[in-house]
């Protein structure tokens, strides 16, 4: 199973909240963190992992914080979370310095290192801008004729939505 860490988790809040506002806007720690319920002191420190990796910008000062160093569109899901993960992997021996007892006899090292870089290459192709309006890019499969069928998760998520509003 995928799964980042929760410094990632924070830099994507962060991002997809700074993408919310004005292109040219910066917001402060403090404003960001009451937006996003996150932590002010670790915010600090995820936009600054951020800003090392180019994702944001810095102004200092009065009227100072952080903004989007790009648009959403053209900041990619991988440049959000690589600054805080060692690698993203499927199974624990695509991790780096993993030693398995079973690397002799295992059958599923190279299907699952092949699964893992096909995952990856799917997170190469997915931008922030995605991640404002989420309904939009939710898998859609199709069989047969061309006929298109949302995933369930696409259905539940309009009926949340009609349900509510």
């Amino acid at each position: 199973m995928f799964k980042v860490s929760r410094k990632s988790e924070y830099a994507l809040i962060a991002v997809q909240q700074l993408a919310r506002s004005l292109p040219d806007r910066v917001v402060s720690v403090a404003d960001l963190s009451q937006q996003t319920q996150v932590p002010a002191d670790v915010l600090a420190k995820v936009l600054q992992g951020l800003k090392r990796a180019g994702v944001v910008r810095a102004v200092k000062g009065a009227g100072g914080g952080y903004g989007l160093s790009r648009s959403p569109a053209e900041i990619r899901f991988l440049d959000v979370v690589q600054p805080f993960e060692d690698k993203l992997a499927m199974v624990s021996c695509q991790m780096p310095s993993h030693e398995c007892e079973r690397l002799d006899t295992c059958s599923l090292r190279d299907p699952m290192a092949a699964l893992n870089a096909f995952v990856l290459r799917q997170f190469e192709g997915l931008t922030m801008d995605v991640f404002l309006v989420p309904h939009q890019w939710i898998a859609v499969g199709t069989r047969g004729a061309g006929h298109p069928h949302e995933t369930s998760l696409a259905r539940r998520l309009r009926a949340s939505d009609a349900a509510s509003g």
